[in-house]
């Protein structure tokens, strides 16, 4: 059985100073270059649609989307950390016991609804090429990263959003029924959903969106696979780490649906294993290696914090 604490990355037990050896000093300085010059425009961005967006959290994704894809510039990489900058603010949004999208701008509608299914119906709306409604941080800031994926990855994105949206709403309504006393979800019922909301998707989308376009359109056949064993993969690595924090909260999680840390550390490692081997083919393609280095990056994170959410708190 897995270790839990190696959160399905058996290899990096050869410790940091091998990890350090491997670290080519002009990529990352290519990286951290790219993640200041994108932080700037980031946290204007975060700050110009106002809450649920938290600032603290920009530099975190800046370095996400500069550290995966680390040959793109910092225009390019602006899109896959603004989508990582939604999804916690998604994350927290949706989180609270009342749901409120809306900025503070003195434009918004004050009589609008500000429960959970509400604000995902108007993203939903916003994905599918609506105009958001005036004051809804969420939503506006949804439209403008849909506004910036492009070529044949752009269905791809679409679809990712919506099942994000759709998981997140289920999440919700899932920790609403526990807590008044309902049926909580089977594992793989939740896992079905939960995949999605992860959000990884849009991430990787989000990457493949800056690629030439021709090429992507060759490889997406063979990413399908991959992308939902790396997605199950955060998914139950955010489980295993998240797991004390989510159940004050009152949100579900695999552990809390019943399996135990061995059992997500096993499932975690096979869906690693299996990407990678579905990758395979297409190994050295800017896709290929983008979504291997999203998945690693964000399993690592929650081997180190709870990244997002306690990461102020831990390294204070």
């Amino acid at each position: 059985m897995p270790d839990p604490r190696l959160f399905g990355l058996a290899d990096l037990e050869a410790g940091p100073f091998e990890a350090q050896r491997s670290l080519n000093v002009v990529a990352a300085a290519d990286a951290a270059t790219a993640a200041l010059d994108t932080m700037g425009v980031l946290t204007g961005w975060a700050e110009r649609h106002g809450p649920p967006f938290d600032p603290a959290v920009i530099p975190l994704c800046c370095l996400t989307a500069a550290t995966c894809t680390p040959w793109l510039d910092a225009d390019a990489c602006l899109l896959l950390a603004g989508t990582a900058a939604w999804l916690l603010a998604v994350d927290a949004w949706s989180d609270a016991p009342r749901a409120v999208p809306h900025s503070a701008d003195d434009s918004a509608d004050d009589s609008a609804d500000d429960s959970v299914e509400a604000g995902v119906a108007r993203c939903l709306a916003v994905v599918e090429g609506g105009d958001p409604e005036p004051g809804d941080a969420l939503a506006a800031s949804l439209a403008d990263l849909r506004d910036r994926v492009t070529g044949p990855v752009a269905a791809w994105w679409r679809r990712a959003a919506v099942e994000h949206l759709r998981g997140t709403l289920f999440e919700r309504r899932a920790a609403d029924a526990v807590a008044a006393g309902g049926r909580a979800p089977g594992v793989e019922e939740y896992l079905r959903h939960a995949r999605g909301s992860i959000g990884l998707a849009m991430q990787a989308t989000a990457a493949w969106s800056a690629m030439d376009p021709e090429d992507v359109r060759a490889w997406l056949p063979a990413l399908r696979q991959p992308l939902r064993d790396a997605s199950t993969a955060v998914r139950l690595a955010n489980d295993l780490r998240g797991h004390d924090r989510e159940r004050a909260e009152g949100t579900v999680d695999a552990l809390t649906l019943g399996l135990s840390q061995a059992e997500v550390a096993e499932r975690l490692a096979r869906h690693v294993a299996r990407c990678r081997a579905g990758l395979r083919p297409l190994a050295g393609t800017p896709a290929a290696v983008a979504l291997d280095r999203i998945m690693t990056w964000g399993i690592r994170m929650y081997q180190l914090a709870d990244a997002g959410h306690t990461w102020k708190e831990e390294h204070a």
